[in-house]
C-alpha cells in the first residue's frame, strides 16, 4: 500500500483537488526537461500503468473521504473521467459497489474521450488485478489482443487497455464533437478496435467550443493574451493586425515583408495532417513569397524536419515550439 497526500484548494464555488506523490511532480521538474507523461514528447515512463492507476485510486478516496468545506461529497456525485489516465475511476467504482451494494449507491460516472487514439495500452501481467484491487474479470474484460502501439500492422500482444476501463464501465461515454461520437461508434478507424465498447457507451458528442468574451474587442481578453495592439473591430482590425504582425515579426526574427504570414497552432502529428503540411511547405516556400510560424510541439521526428526547414528558410519560416504552460 500506498500513502496519499492531498492539496486543496477553493476557488469560485469550486474544490480544486490535487494528489501528490514522487511519481507525479518530482521527477518532472525544468533541468531534466521531463514531461508530464514521460521523459519527452511521445513516451511513456516506464511506470505509468502503475503512476494513473495510483490517480485513480486517489481520485477515489479523495470523494469518499476528504472533508471539503468541513464535509466529504460521499457517494452522491456526478463522476466524470477524462481520458485514460483516469479511465479505471469507473471500474474502481462498479468493483467496489459490486463487492458492497452501500457503496457508491447514488453515484454516476461518466467517461469523457478527447482522442481514442490515446488508450493507456499496456502489456498485460499477472497479478495486475490483485494489484488493482478488483476481480480478475475486471481485467479480463478490458484486456485484448492488440498492439501497443496504435497501427494496424505492429505485432498484437496481449494487452490491458486502460481506456476500456472508461468506456465499458461508465453510465455514459461522451467526445468532443456529435460527429467525432458517430465516427468512434461505427469506424474502427476513429474507434480505434474500440468502437464496439463506444457504441456500448451509447457515446454522445459534446461540440467544443469558446467561451463568451474571447474576443479581439474586449479589453480585458486583449490584456491577458498579451496583444500589444490594443482592442480592435471589423473597422480597425487592418490597422492592428498590421501592428501585430509587425511586432512579431521583430520577436521572431523575421525579417519585415509585404508577403502574407501563416501560422499552425496544433500538435505536431500525422493525426493532424502535420506531415502532409510540412512535405507541402517543402515545395513552395523555395518560390513562394510567404512567411510561416510553426506553433507546437509533438512527434521528435516532425520536430527535427520542422528545425530542417526552419534552417533552410530561415526569412520564410520560424518554429516557436509550444508557447503553452
Amino acid at each position: 500500500e500506498e500513502s496519499v497526500h492531498f492539496f486543496h484548494a477553493y476557488k469560485q464555488k469550486v474544490d480544486y483537488v490535487f494528489a501528490d506523490h514522487a511519481c507525479f511532480l518530482e521527477r518532472v521538474d525544468a533541468k531534466s526537461g521531463s514531461k508530464l507523461y514521460g521523459p519527452e514528447w511521445g513516451k511513456d515512463f516506464a511506470d505509468n500503468q502503475a503512476r494513473y492507476a495510483y490517480f485513480c485510486k486517489a481520485a477515489c478516496l479523495a470523494i469518499k473521504d476528504l472533508p471539503l468545506g468541513g464535509a466529504v461529497y460521499g457517494d452522491k456525485v456526478m463522476v466524470v473521467a477524462n481520458d485514460w489516465h483516469t479511465a479505471l475511476v469507473p471500474m474502481f467504482i462498479d468493483a467496489e459497489r459490486q463487492a458492497n451494494a452501500s457503496e457508491w449507491k447514488h453515484t454516476k460516472t461518466a467517461f469523457l474521450c478527447h482522442n481514442a487514439v490515446f488508450q493507456g495500452r499496456f502489456v498485460y501481467e499477472e497479478g495486475i488485478a490483485e494489484v488493482l484491487g478488483v476481480p480478475q474479470q475486471y481485467v479480463d474484460s478490458i484486456t485484448f489482443n492488440m498492439p501497443l502501439k496504435v497501427g494496424k500492422y505492429n505485432e498484437k500482444v496481449k494487452c490491458f487497455n486502460t481506456m476500456a476501463a472508461g468506456l465499458r464501465y461508465s453510465d455514459r461515454v461522451l467526445t468532443v464533437s456529435p460527429s467525432y461520437a458517430k465516427e468512434c461508434t461505427i469506424d474502427p478507424e476513429k474507434g480505434v478496435e474500440l468502437e464496439e465498447l463506444f457504441a456500448l457507451g451509447r457515446c454522445t458528442g459534446i461540440l467544443n467550443g469558446v467561451k463568451e468574451g474571447v474576443s479581439p474587442s474586449d479589453k480585458n481578453f486583449v490584456t491577458k493574451t498579451k496583444m500589444n495592439c490594443g482592442p480592435f473591430t471589423l473597422e480597425n482590425f487592418a490597422t492592428a493586425k498590421a501592428q501585430l504582425k509587425a511586432i512579431y515579426r521583430q520577436e521572431s526574427g523575421l525579417p519585415e515583408t509585404d508577403a502574407p504570414m501563416l501560422c499552425f497552432i496544433g500538435r505536431l502529428d500525422a493525426q493532424k495532417g502535420y506531415d502532409l503540411l510540412l512535405e507541402a511547405l517543402v515545395e513552395v516556400l523555395e518560390d513562394t513569397d510567404i512567411q510561416v510560424v510553426i506553433v507546437g510541439a509533438g512527434r521528435a521526428d516532425l520536430v527535427q524536419q520542422t528545425k530542417a526547414v526552419e534552417a533552410k528558410f530561415p526569412s520564410k519560416l520560424f518554429y516557436a515550439g509550444w508557447m503553452g504552460p
